[in-house]
């Protein structure tokens, strides 16, 4: 995040998002009160913005400081929303600041962010013209792989697999496992000279941490044909999820990923960013099209449930409960 305001929309609340000069990010309400003229169009002057249309000063804890017009500032105060930044991430807590818990935050343990060893890449933002769950139920029912991302190496072996859960306090975790021969995508992800004949015995976790984060990832290989252990080359990829609800009908979808091997390989960053991207875009191709036919839809017929789908509905139905908690 530059200097320069940054404007956002969450859960239908216009933001202006910046830095001070000390480098704290500071959200606040982005509609000046005078004419409700965007902030985000302004300026960052010291640790305070400067509305773009008749110049109020508002300071990083949003008090008024400077009306240029009268030569005054004002008894107001715009909001101002926590923030938590941790690594490369930044969460925000859209409602009452007394009741923020940072504990909440994913523990980033779970998937090497921050840990030496790992890999940060592959940062992208789409935004989505879909409700949010539709996204979580995407990435709860990996059963499409085969059909929509059918250009990746393995798919087919979502079609139907064993699946196990573990409810743990940070998450609830699905696995899933399976047999899976290599593949060319293999061979651009973890290299060629890794290759192994026959079928690998592989694990695929997906984390639900919460409504706001889930974590998905490329195979966790258990055994590899012709080794007692798993060679190190054959290391973890995790695919991280941020989904922050724009509107009710509309998503800010953030992606990255982690990984173990390869650690200084510019080729492979940008193969994963474009890997990356091109998967995201037919998921988001996806629930774009339910969309517009969801809520007519369960007007004349009830969803028709599989049994892939019991992880999305017990998240489902953990989100209700989050909603009831809160409200």
């Amino acid at each position: 995040m530059s200097s320069q305001p940054l404007a956002r929309t969450i859960l239908d609340i216009p933001l202006a998002l910046y830095r001070t000069t000390q480098g704290k990010v500071v959200a606040m309400y982005g509609l000046c009160p005078h004419r409700y003229f965007p902030l985000a169009k302004g300026k960052v002057e010291g640790d305070a913005l400067v509305c773009g249309y008749h110049g109020f000063v508002f300071e990083a804890d949003g008090k008024c400081s400077a009306i240029p017009s009268q030569g005054t500032g004002a008894g107001f105060c715009q909001p101002t929303y926590r923030i938590e930044e941790r690594g490369p991430l930044c969460w925000i807590w859209m409602g009452d600041a007394a009741a923020c818990d940072p504990s909440l935050i994913p523990p980033y343990a779970d998937f090497g962010l921050g840990e030496p060893g790992w890999r940060y890449s592959s940062q992208n933002h789409f935004i989505v013209k879909a409700r949010a769950q539709l996204i979580i139920d995407n990435l709860m029912d990996l059963t499409h792989l085969p059909y929509l991302h059918y250009h990746v190496a393995g798919g087919e072996a979502m079609k139907s697999m064993p699946m196990r859960e573990e409810q743990r306090e940070e998450s609830y975790r699905l696995i899933r496992t399976g047999k899976l021969p290599w593949g060319g995508f293999h061979d651009l992800l973890w290299g060629a000279e890794n290759r192994y004949e026959g079928l690998a015995d592989w694990e695929s976790i997906t984390d639900f941490y919460g409504p706001e984060f889930i974590r998905t990832n490329m195979p966790l290989f258990t055994r590899i044909p012709g080794h007692e252990e798993v060679p190190a080359a054959l290391g973890h990829l995790h695919i991280l999820h941020g989904i922050t609800p724009e509107t009710a009908n509309s998503t800010h979808y953030f992606g990255f990923a982690n990984r173990n091997f390869r650690l200084d390989d510019p080729a492979l960053d940008a193969f994963q960013l474009e890997s990356d991207k091109k998967i995201r875009q037919q998921d988001i191709d996806a629930v774009e099209a339910i969309e517009p036919h969801v809520d007519a839809a369960a007007r004349v017929q009830q969803e028709l449930l599989a049994k892939s789908d019991a992880p999305a509905v017990k998240v489902r139905r953990q989100i209700a409960l989050m909603m009831e908690a809160e409200a």
